[in-house]
């Protein structure tokens, strides 16, 4: 998934910063900002017991998956062929026209263009068929969950768009023409009982116990709800009336403090302040919305801190390149690792 400050080609940025600061090579780590999971799932390959959390439910399915569950559900309710047999029934339902259809397909209600009627059809017929099975108890929460993971990621691969939902494009991308398909996730055992959360990161920093908190909160003022919508209706399948040109939700309950140029500071200072980890380690940028004098008072409140730094690639939507291509654009930022070993 292309995901604003998604880790996963910093993960061996982060693991030698860990290596370097002789961070634990085991325990309890909490990644507070799950976001996609990427940092979650690679330390739990290395042998942490991972706690997972963030704010939207396109998140925790994904970190639910990724993180959480160390076997594959067997769906012996449905079929005696597991989770491919699951899969194949699915991905061969006949099409219906539905709240996807009507809210993203250019012949749906709206005209929207986030997927081709085709592929609309298919994601109605799936995500009723999931929920049915769930409200009847034929799937338990593993399962559930797994279907759904397979669905998001389905459908984020042929969703027209130039890297996040806050808008369509106008022409179809050739991705998005490809026919929607389920597949079946990689799900990793690390024989640990991992644990996840759905919610505020300030308000549960102090309610866990942890030896490493991962801290990688939004940079700046994009809020996540608006720009992957789509994925969060996909997910929790209110089917609310969506708002205009592009079909927003109603996200004033997931709005990020870390959003905001005038909250983030006041949010991040409390949030070190009420951890109780052994160990942080805090990725930020030079282009973030906090300042970078006020981060280090902070962190030192906490500890002694030590800083890596690396060039990365900013996250850019294909328009994003597209006016690029008639003024010179920096496409690099700094991107840092603060690693803070806590008094």
């Amino acid at each position: 998934m292309k995901y604003i400050g998604n880790k996963t080609r910093l993960l061996n940025f982060i693991s030698e910063a860990f290596d370097k600061e002789n961070f634990p090579t085991s325990g309890v780590l909490f990644d507070i900002f799950g976001g996609t999971g990427a940092v979650g799932n690679f330390f739990k390959k290395k042998g942490f017991k991972i706690i997972s959390n963030d704010l939207m439910t396109y998140s925790f399915i994904q970190q639910y998956v990724s993180v959480t569950i160390n076997k594959t559900p067997l769906f012996n309710n449905i079929t005696s062929n597991g989770l491919k047999g699951v899969i194949e029934i699915l991905n061969n339902l006949p099409e219906k026209k539905g709240y996807a259809f009507n809210n993203y397909a250019p012949s749906g209600i709206h005209k929207r263009r986030y997927f081709s009627d085709n592929n609309a059809m298919k994601i109605d017929a799936i995500r009723d068929t999931i929920q049915e099975w769930k409200e009847k108890n034929i799937i338990n929460n593993d399962e559930y969950y797994v279907l759904l993971y397979s669905l998001i990621n389905a459908a984020d691969f042929v969703a027209n768009i130039s890297g996040t939902y806050g808008a369509y494009l106008k022409i179809w991308r050739s991705m998005a023409l490809k026919q929607l398909t389920l597949k079946e996730p990689e799900i990793y055992d690390n024989s640990l009982h991992n644990e996840i959360y759905q919610g505020d990161a300030n308000n549960i920093v102090s309610k866990v116990n942890y030896d490493i908190l991962y801290i990688d909160p939004p940079y700046n003022n994009r809020q996540y709800a608006p720009n992957f919508h789509v994925l969060e209706s996909l997910a929790v399948w209110d089917k609310q009336e969506l708002n205009g040109i592009t079909g927003q939700r109603n996200y004033d309950d997931k709005k990020s403090a870390y959003c905001s140029k005038k909250e983030a500071i006041i949010a991040f200072e409390r949030l070190i302040k009420e951890t109780k980890a052994k160990y942080i380690a805090f990725s930020y940028s030079n282009e973030g919305i906090m300042n970078y004098e006020d981060i280090i008072k902070i962190l030192k409140s906490k500890g002694k801190v030590s800083k890596y730094e690396t060039d990365y690639r900013r996250f850019r939507t294909e328009q994003d390149n597209k006016h690029r291509q008639y003024k010179k654009c920096n496409d690099k930022v700094k991107e840092y690792l603060f690693m803070v070993s806590c008094h």
